[in-house]
């Protein structure tokens, strides 16, 4: 290990209290986080006055969801560059660090290229699913525009989770925030058609969007290549390692299959469950999830603080201690989402009227923010424990648990109660939603409480210590040894 690595470690590691420590990194990640809810939040507001009432918001979102389902298992598989890295940076392995990051960006670059012939096409989903023709047209629109930028997204992702790996949350912050401010500026000025642009509406949400992730992901890659942490993590040693590559798709895979299944779930329950209530009940959907994600982008921020805690503890064989952060974290999303539930039960004829004054619109929003509401102590109990599970590398039951949950209950629960008790409106498929959501939380907890994820680290622990007793040209990755890896620089 190098001088300048060394001192930066002690530097990130000083000891802080348990409270101090989780903020340090959850502050940053739930700003940036908190920023792209509020893009979403603004953007929305932004359609919702450029044209025909509920049907430029409704598009938009349809098609964002669709978009990010599309690329979720990228971003799933990507998320665990963080776990990786925390590992690595736990037990001062700091060439590893960078040489994972590289893994990451390999894979980010070949999961976009594999997603090209898929665009065209993926747009058909929406008029399968019996969509207005309007609809479907924006729909599409919007879709086809973001996935050619999805790349731009995963290679900004996957440097975003080594600068919170490495301890260094507020550079994530500061690109994340560069991106947001720039996707506002563009979404003002294409969407009306400020400052001698056209008025692009949709298309120019969708072009405003690319616009913003990628100047987050030039931000976050000129942070990365600073002097300092270029240096100290080895950040210049771009190769693709197969030993690595397979740890990176072993654990990473999993967890991108988890939040595929999921995001992919939720798309269909928001596409084509809610399709046969109407529009007016699809844009008063669309309008609650606007601010479900007020609750669930702040958490998700602390979640991955959690993962990156446990992670680097795991990386010391600090397992107690590791439990700990994930707790707390718990404890904090908790207490927030709780209390952003009771602003929806207590506000939520007034916040749906913020987006229209439709009385159908009114009418299920309200219904919806109920529920809403319910589902905020269980969604901060699946969203910080799956993040600690994340962070130990237990991605597997995790990810197949919530695959089997998502479709047996959330679409295909939520698809039968639509078309067989339709008089329930909005109330019948978020039921089954609801539902969902319960389970899966107290699943996940439990899994957490019982420890498996302990057992796994152990081993991988005492693999490491064997591995490195042996004087060969092997270098270890946080999950046991990985032949064939070369010790020299690039």
């Amino acid at each position: 290990m190098n001088d300048s690595a060394a001192q930066l470690h002690e530097s990130q590691t000083t000891p802080r209290g348990p409270v101090a420590e989780l903020l340090w990194l959850a502050g940053p990640t739930v700003a940036q986080m908190a920023s792209y809810t509020l893009m979403q939040f603004i953007d929305t507001l932004m359609l919702a006055r450029v044209g025909r009432g509920v049907l430029e918001p409704t598009a938009a979102s349809n098609g964002g969801v669709l978009a990010f389902a599309v690329i979720s298992l990228g971003f799933g598989t990507l998320m665990v560059v963080n776990t990786l890295v925390s590992q690595s940076f736990g037990r001062k392995d700091f060439q590893s660090c960078g040489r994972y990051l590289w893994q990451g960006v390999w894979f980010a670059l070949a999961y976009s290229l594999l997603l090209l012939p898929v665009v065209p096409l993926v747009g058909s989903v929406f008029k399968w699913a019996g969509h207005d023709p309007a609809l479907f047209r924006l729909e599409s629109l919007y879709l086809r525009i973001v996935l050619f930028g999805a790349v731009l997204k995963l290679v900004g992702t996957t440097f975003s989770q080594f600068l919170l790996a490495i301890d260094k949350p507020w550079m994530a912050l500061a690109a994340s925030a560069s991106g947001v401010a720039l996707n506002a500026l563009a979404a003002w000025m294409l969407i009306f058609g400020h400052l001698g642009f056209g008025r692009l509406g949709v298309t120019g949400s969708a072009i405003a969007q690319n616009i913003g992730v990628g100047f987050e992901m030039l931000v976050a890659i000129a942070f990365a290549f600073r002097s300092d942490l270029r240096k100290a993590f080895h950040v210049t040693q771009w190769r693709l390692r197969p030993g690595m590559f397979v740890t990176l798709l072993r654990v990473g895979i999993p967890s991108g299959v988890q939040v595929v299944s999921e995001v992919l779930a939720w798309s269909m329950f928001l596409i084509w469950v809610m399709a046969p209530l109407g529009t007016q009940i699809m844009a008063a959907n669309t309008f609650m999830i606007r601010y479900m994600t007020v609750s669930f982008m702040p958490a998700f921020g602390i979640s991955v603080a959690v993962t990156a805690l446990v992670g680097r503890y795991l990386g010391m064989n600090r397992l107690d201690i590791a439990k700990n952060r994930a707790d707390l974290g718990f404890a904090l999303a908790a207490a927030y989402m709780m209390l952003c539930g009771v602003g929806f039960f207590l506000g939520r004829h007034v916040l749906i009227g913020l987006f229209s004054q439709d009385p159908a619109v009114l009418r299920a929003g309200a219904v919806l923010m109920v529920f809403a509401a319910i589902y905020q102590f269980f969604d901060a109990m699946y969203i910080i424990y799956n993040g600690g599970l994340r962070g130990a590398g237990d991605t597997f039951v995790p990810a197949v648990v919530t695959a089997l949950l998502c479709w047996g209950l959330n679409v295909t629960g939520g698809c039968l109660v639509a078309r067989s008790h339709p008089q329930w409106g909005a109330a019948g498929p978020w039921t089954a939603a609801t539902t969902y959501g319960i389970i899966l939380g107290f699943f996940l907890l439990l899994r957490f409480r019982r420890g498996n994820w302990k057992a796994i680290a152990t081993a991988e622990n005492g693999d490491r210590e064997t591995s490195q007793t042996k004087n060969d040209s092997t270098t270890l990755s946080p999950f046991g040894k990985e032949p064939g890896i070369e010790t020299l620089s690039c």
